[in-house]
C-alpha cells in the first residue's frame, strides 16, 4: 500500500533549519570524497553486494538530511556504510524486538502519512500503512507480533471540520499486524478514535497487555489495552508548576514495567516559537497500570537543564537517559533518587537514541554534528564517537546485518554531498528536528 502524504494532517513543531540551506559545506565535501569517487563507475559494479553476517549486533541510523542509513557495528562501534533508502524515520520503532535473542528482522520506520516496514536484510520497503496524517509514532510489542501507532498529534485544535474533506476528523490509535509470518503483515487489525487529544507517543510495558501514551492536547495519560484495543483509562496529568498548561507529548516505559517517564512541555507558550519552552520530566508509578501515580515531576529548579524531547531507561530499570536538545546534552536521571544525576555532553543537539541489542550502551544519534555518540551503560559516559550521514536523527537496533548493493552504496555518497538523486520521500521532518509538541 502507497502512502499518499497529501492526506497528512496538523504536522506537530518543526525546527526551520535546513542541513542543505547553505548549499555543500567544506566538512561534508572532505568527508564523503573518497566513498563519492566509486559513484562515478557505477557501471562497472552495479551489482556488487556487500555480504553481512547473518546475525551480528547492528546498530541503524537514519539520517534525515540526505535520506539514508547508517550501518553502524555495535560490537567495534565502527561505521560499517551508509546507504541511500530514500526516505528517513525521526522515531523508529525501537523499544522491543531490537534484543540479542531476537530474530526480529523488519525496521518500522515513522514517515509522513503512515510508517513504512523495510527488510534489515536487504533495506528494501515490505510494506506501507496509511493513517492519513503527518505526525506517527510507531512501537512494536514484545511479542513483536503488533505495532501500535499514535497518529495525528497536535498542540493545534482546528476549527469545525469540513465535512466534504478528505482529512481525517479525529486523531487515532492504530494497531497494525507486524508478524512476518502472517498473511496479514502490515494490516490494520484495530483503530481506537480520540478526537482531537492530540496522542503523541506511545510506549509499553514489558508483558504487552498495556501501552501508555501521552495526550498533549487533552492534557491526559491515556492506558491502553493492546487486545482487545481500547482505552482502559486516562489519567489528568495534573497541574503546571509554571504558567501555561502541562503539555505531556512523550512517554517511554520501563523494562520492568514499574515506571514510565513522561516528557512535558511545560509553561507558558509565547508569543515567539523559537523561545523555548521550561519543560518537566515527570516519574510515573505503573505497577498498577491502569492506575498511574506521578511520583515526581523534575523542572529546572530540580537541575533539568533543558527541556527534554524523549527518553531511553536503562535495561535496570534504575537510570534514564532524557535527550535535551538545548543543552547539546544528555541528561541522566537516577530513577531511584528521582533527581538529576549528571549531563553528559554528546557533542551537539540530540532528540532520540537506541540501545544496542545487547542494551549496554546507549547510540545517540547528534543532528548538529553528524555523528552518533555512544554511551557506556556502566560507565553513564560517552566513550565513542561515529560519523555518520547528515543530520542523524532516529536509530534503532537488531542482529541482522545488511547486504546492499553498490547502487545503493553510490547513491548514499552522492546524496551525503547534498545532490538530489531523486525518489527521496518528503518526509514529516524535513530537517530532522520536529516532535510532536
Amino acid at each position: 500500500m502507497r502512502m499518499d502524504s497529501s492526506q497528512s494532517h496538523q504536522p506537530p513543531k518543526t525546527a526551520p533549519s535546513d542541513p542543505f540551506a547553505d548549499g555543500v559545506d567544506r566538512r561534508r565535501l572532505l568527508r564523503s570524497s573518497a566513498t563519492a569517487g566509486a559513484a562515478v563507475s557505477l557501471t562497472a559494479c552495479l551489482s556488487e553486494a556487500t555480504e553481512g553476517d547473518a546475525r551480528s549486533p547492528t546498530v541503524y541510523v537514519f539520517n534525515n538530511g540526505d535520506r539514508t542509513v547508517s550501518v553502524v557495528d555495535a560490537e567495534a562501534d565502527e561505521r560499517l556504510e551508509t546507504t541511500f533508502i530514500g526516505t528517513t524515520a525521526s522515531f523508529p520503532a525501537n523499544q522491543y524486538g531490537t534484543g540479542a535473542d531476537s530474530t526480529y528482522d523488519v525496521l518500522w520506520l515513522n514517515v509522513d502519512g503512515g510508517v513504512r516496514a523495510f527488510d534489515q536484510q536487504t533495506l528494501k520497503e515490505l510494506t506501507a500503512v496509511e493513517t492519513g496524517y503527518g505526525s506517527n509514532y510507531p512501537n512494536l510489542t514484545p511479542d513483536e507480533e503488533q505495532l501500535l501507532v499514535a497518529a495525528g498529534g497536535t498542540t493545534t485544535i482546528p476549527p469545525e471540520p469540513d465535512p466534504a474533506s478528505e482529512t481525517p476528523t479525529t486523531h487515532r490509535y492504530v494497531r497494525v499486524d507486524a508478524d512476518r509470518t502472517s498473511d496479514d503483515f502490515g494490516s490494520v487489525t484495530g483503530e481506537i478514535e480520540t478526537e482531537y487529544t492530540g496522542p503523541c507517543d506511545v510506549t509499553l510495558g514489558p508483558d504487552g497487555e498495556y501501552a501508555f501514551a501521552a495526550e498533549i492536547t487533552n492534557e491526559t495519560l491515556a492506558v491502553l489495552r493492546v487486545d482487545p484495543f481500547e482505552v482502559a483509562t486516562r489519567v489528568d496529568v495534573g497541574e503546571p508548576a509554571d504558567d501555561g498548561k502541562v503539555l505531556p507529548f512523550m512517554c517511554t516505559a520501563s523494562f520492568d514495567g514499574e515506571r514510565l517517564l513522561v516528557e512535558n512541555g511545560e509553561g507558558e507558550l509565547g508569543p515567539d516559537p523559537d523561545v523555548p519552552r521550561n519543560g518537566s520530566e515527570s516519574i510515573w508509578d505503573v505497577s498498577d497500570p491502569e492506575s498511574p501515580v506521578e511520583l515526581e515531576r523534575i523542572t529546572r529548579d530540580g537541575g533539568l537543564p533543558a527541556m527534554p524531547i524523549t527518553s531511553e531507561i536503562g535495561p535496570d530499570s534504575e537510570v534514564a537517559y532524557l535527550f535535551t536538545p538545548d543543552a547539546d546534552a544528555v541528561t541522566v536521571v537516577d530513577l531511584e533518587a528521582q533527581a538529576v544525576d549528571r549531563e553528559l555532553d554528546v557533542g551537539g543537539s540530540s532528540i532520540a537514541g537506541a540501545w544496542g541489542p545487547h542494551r549496554e550502551k546507549l547510540y545517540v544519534p547528534v543532528q548538529t554534528a553528524n555523528h552518533v555518540a555512544v554511551i557506556d551503560h556502566a560507565q553513564r559516559a560517552v566513550v565513542e564517537t561515529v560519523d555518520v550521514g547528515e543530520s542523524p536523527t532516529g536509530a534503532v537496533g537488531g542482529m541482522v546485518r545488511p547486504d546492499t548493493d553498490a547502487t545503493r552504496r553510490a547513491l548514499g555518497s552522492l546524496s551525503n554531498l547534498g545532490i538530489d538523486v531523486g525518489g527521496q520521500e518528503a518526509t514529516h521532518c524535513p530537517a530532522g528536528n520536529c516532535y510532536c509538541g
